[in-house]
């Protein structure tokens, strides 16, 4: 099952807002995001945790050469969805992920962003969502609505 949500947020605002709603049960440092193949992409990444306060350390990471031990966030952008899906089977348990490049939201990333308008929306991959080792607090499904209507 796919829902969305809208907000008037950019793509990096929305994901911090959602990762607020995220508990790595495993992890006892800091979370690390990776953003594939968008080196512009992961700085603005930093921009905005540093105006914001957010904790994670943000990594621009190539697909080649990606760190599957170090990376609990993974936001692809350039690939499809099916490149992201094959990325995530690569992981014995994938980690919490992310697309700007997947509107569908079928197969891939967890969480699918995308502007409607002047608004960025999103959403969720239950099914990929289900298969992280991530609780997401059921707060963050309520911002959405069922897209089945």
């Amino acid at each position: 099952m796919t829902t969305h949500a809208l907000s008037t947020q950019s793509f990096e605002v929305t994901t911090f807002s959602i990762l607020s709603y995220a508990n790595w049960k495993t992890i006892v440092s800091t979370p690390t995001l990776c953003v594939v193949d968008n080196p512009t992409l992961a700085t603005q990444f930093k921009t905005v945790q540093q105006q914001n306060g957010h904790k994670f350390n943000i990594v621009a990471s190539s697909l080649n050469t990606l760190d599957k031990s170090s990376c609990n966030i993974l936001f692809f952008s350039t690939l499809s969805p099916k490149a992201e899906q094959k990325v995530l089977n690569g992981y014995n348990t994938p980690p919490l992920s992310f697309s700007s490049n997947n509107i569908t939201c079928e197969i891939g990333s967890s969480f699918c962003l995308y502007r409607k308008q002047q608004h960025t929306s999103f959403k969720v991959n239950m099914s990929s969502l289900s298969e992280t080792a991530v609780h997401v607090d059921p707060r963050v499904l309520l911002l959405a609505k069922s897209t089945e209507q």
